[in-house]
């Protein structure tokens, strides 16, 4: 598949890479809608912050889940999603207090300049909407 990748300052490429798996149970790959570039994707675009490798660019995002690992509970496959930019499992203390973003398993997502994205600890990244989609 086709994916935004930063090489440096100013330099934006749009390169073929692999399609996402399930790499673990918890995990979600979704065929992406939406997605949009964060003030954090422009700082190293600008020269601001040093881009060390070619990095993938994009972390907010929706779109429809097309497949789930074995552990997830809360999203099914069709089922449109709204993802956040940091995985949260929604069961450590921070993210029973309501700080997600603040999960102590938390990643952050990046990748999602691309038609599909995996998800890791979908049950607590992604949330669900009521519109169903195939």
């Amino acid at each position: 598949m086709r994916m935004t990748i930063l090489h440096g300052t100013r330099d934006i490429r749009i390169e073929e890479r692999d399609d996402p798996t399930i790499l673990e149970s918890t995990d979600a790959i979704i065929r992406l809608a939406a997605t949009c570039i964060c003030g954090s994707d422009l700082w190293p675009y600008r020269g601001i912050e040093e881009v060390s490798s070619p990095t993938p660019m994009g972390h907010e995002y929706c779109g429809v889940v097309e497949d789930v690992g074995s552990a997830v509970q809360s999203v099914k496959s069709g089922q449109f999603v709204v993802g956040s930019f940091a995985t949260s499992d929604n069961t450590c203390a921070n993210c029973r207090y309501g700080y997600q973003s603040s999960c102590v398993h938390r990643d952050f997502i990046t990748r999602a300049q691309a038609p599909r994205l995996r998800v890791p600890l979908a049950d607590g990244t992604l949330v669900p909407t009521r519109t169903r989609l195939r």
